[in-house]
């Protein structure tokens, strides 16, 4: 495997959460998909992915 390359279940992960609206992504129930691409994106994606994470421990308005 490639070091370029992301890992499968980072691409899974991803392609599920982009198919969705943003309400949806930071919805609990999607968290757990989420969590899967953190734990497997590659180094130069993980920065952008903490900054949305950062918006899922904020209390919903």
């Amino acid at each position: 495997m490639s070091a370029n390359k992301p890992h499968p279940k980072f691409v899974e992960a991803m392609s599920k959460l982009s198919a969705m609206s943003e309400e949806e992504r930071l919805s609990e129930e999607n968290r757990d998909l989420f969590e899967q691409a953190m734990a497997y994106a590659p180094l130069d994606i993980q920065p952008q992915l903490i900054a949305i994470r950062k918006k899922y421990e904020q209390p919903l308005h």
